[in-house]
């Protein structure tokens, strides 16, 4: 079956996971947990930072799980209420921290528009909230390339449910066998498994070494840069 879209992952994809979410985690914990430098680098270690590498461990939940998951990390035990309270704190009172430390893996735009001018669907697929992913896409000039940008917190069960892939492919008015899941985590692979996605994508441009994606993906690259050839070579 011929791919007619292609669903993105956004941190570690497109975005620089590591460049933009470890100052900004840093950040927010210091603030939050007053300043305890020593305690702050423990909640970072206990959601998957690793301090040797600078960055995340693949398939942690920093590296690509939900506010909600971090939330059981950091703050265990808490009531409902109490959890609300936190899910607000931190994707909305802390929305804009990371577009501070916002940066791209690589110039978007030009690679975007090329895969648009071949005519395929574009959307994005994140464990991010919507509004966080469309800012910091629009911050970076690349929110309008897309046709669809998912968040956790749009659908009922976030990667690697499949219930994204599945989604994006219907509103696309496409088949989940004609779209294409790109990203660097292991999740994005079984996510693109569990919504029938016609080709599972690797990048290597985030948290995951080959060993980590090439038994999940069909294909493993080093970035959303040599996706295009890639697609052509397959035909």
């Amino acid at each position: 079956m011929a791919i007619k879209a292609i669903l993105f992952d956004k941190d570690g994809t497109l975005i620089d996971v590591t460049g933009t979410w470890v100052p900004t985690y840093r950040e927010m914990l210091l603030e939050l947990f007053g300043a305890d430098a020593e305690r702050v680098e423990g909640l970072l270690i206990a959601a998957g930072y690793e301090p040797a590498k600078g960055g995340f461990r693949a398939g942690s939940t920093l590296a690509g799980g939900t506010t909600r998951e971090l939330i059981d990390i950091w703050w265990p035990g808490l009531d409902a209420e109490a959890i609300l309270e936190k899910l607000h704190l931190l994707d909305v009172e802390y929305r804009d921290l990371a577009v501070k430390h916002l940066k791209a893996l690589m110039p978007l735009e030009p690679i975007l528009a090329s895969l648009r001018k071949a005519h395929y669907r574009l959307g994005v697929a994140t464990n991010d909230t919507q509004a966080s992913a469309a800012r910091h896409l629009r911050e970076l000039g690349a929110a309008h390339m897309f046709d669809m940008i998912l968040g956790a917190d749009i659908v009922t069960s976030p990667k690697p449910a499949g219930q994204m892939v599945r989604t994006f492919a219907l509103a696309m008015g496409v088949a989940p066998g004609e779209v294409a899941m790109v990203g660097d985590n292991p999740h994005d692979m079984v996510e693109a498994r569990n919504g029938g996605a016609g080709l599972a994508i690797g990048v290597l441009s985030g948290n995951s070494s080959c060993g980590d994606l090439e038994h999940l993906a069909d294909h493993v690259i080093a970035s959303i840069g040599h996706l295009e050839a890639l697609l052509q070579e397959l035909g």
